[in-house]
């Protein structure tokens, strides 16, 4: 185990691929069937709970006996994880967690002990990393990266996690739908150009196009209105863009805009346009080529997720934790 360690340490690109086998050793010696009695029960002193509190207090507010309860469950699986990585040896050969130890026993003790590794081995007997921050820190982060690892380890591949990222996006179409898509047509009237006369123009020439059913050529369009620099004509714009042409006033306005009619007069920052909208193409699912990226990443997360709180259950049902009354005697 210790050589494993070692060389992860060194090569990097092989930490992901070893800590998956270790998990996998892991899991086979501590399945659920193993009995609590199996390891020493996790007692959280009355003094512990105390500070947890006070803690939170600090930063926070006075917890509830719900959030109080929550903060010290978490202090149990933080400790369940830390014993566990010292039974997996993910200490040895992790260079910052010898460093604080043997720093820890120098000062101790002195340079009565030269050898570090001994230094180590008689600070780690002590319970020095314990409550060292950094060590428990440390190692509770490498068994996280190891649930992260084997949930990777057990990925498909290929076609495989194609069809499983298929089927992760249609569970969470919400997530991945693409807006709706906007076809429209505008004829534009600069404040800029025309000044006290902007309102009653927009108003007149609205009333104009729709008195001589007037259809949304893009031609007559531009030669009734005033230039706009990006157009008067855009196809399968989603909302978000059209916010990004004509402010968020005009996308909200024409998102519930009826086909086929000309707009009474919807301000912009550059004036006011009379929209006519050709086609609205209802949200869908976008083939998965167009957002793989972001499902796999989702798809992933989810699966480490997963895949700790399943670690996790094992080690509750592995050890038996014992919460002191703060405020017993």
């Amino acid at each position: 185990m210790p050589r494993v360690l070692a060389t992860l340490a060194r090569a990097p690109a092989l930490h992901f691929l070893a800590l998956g086998a270790l998990l996998a050793a892991w899991n086979a010696a501590t399945a659920v069937s193993e009995p609590p009695a199996g390891r020493a029960p996790i007692v959280i002193t009355a003094a512990r709970v105390a500070a947890i509190r006070d803690d939170y207090e600090k930063t926070v507010a006075p917890p509830t006996q719900e959030e109080l309860a929550a903060l010290v469950a978490r202090e149990a699986d933080e400790e369940m994880l830390y014993r566990e990585a010292l039974l997996l040896g993910l200490d040895r050969g992790d260079g910052a967690v010898k460093w604080r130890i043997v720093e820890k026993m120098h000062f101790l003790y002195g340079d009565a002990l030269t050898d570090p590794d001994e230094a180590y081995r008689r600070g780690m007997a002590l319970g020095l990393g314990r409550d060292d921050i950094v060590v428990r820190n440390t190692l509770v982060t490498k068994m996280r990266l190891l649930a992260k690892a084997a949930s990777r380890h057990e990925e498909p591949e290929g076609a495989a996690l194609d069809d499983e990222l298929r089927a992760y996006m249609e569970a969470h179409a919400g997530d991945f739908r693409r807006a709706d898509r906007l076809t429209l047509t505008h004829v534009f009237l600069s404040a800029d150009r025309r000044g006290d006369a902007l309102d009653g123009d927009a108003r007149a020439l609205a009333a104009r196009l729709r008195a001589e059913g007037t259809t949304p050529d893009a031609a007559i369009a531009a030669r009734l209105g005033d230039p706009f620099p990006s157009g008067v004509t855009f196809r399968a714009v989603s909302p978000a863009g059209l916010g990004k042409i004509f402010g968020e006033r005009l996308a909200e306005a024409v998102a519930t805009q009826p086909l086929a009619t000309w707009s009474d007069p919807i301000r912009s920052a550059y004036g006011l346009h009379l929209v006519w909208v050709r086609a609205r193409d209802g949200a869908a699912l976008p083939p998965l080529a167009d957002v793989r990226p972001r499902v796999l990443r989702a798809y992933r997360a989810e699966r480490r997720a997963n895949y700790l709180a399943r670690m996790m259950d094992e080690l509750r049902a592995a050890y038996v934790v014992r919460v002191e009354d703060a405020h017993a005697g």
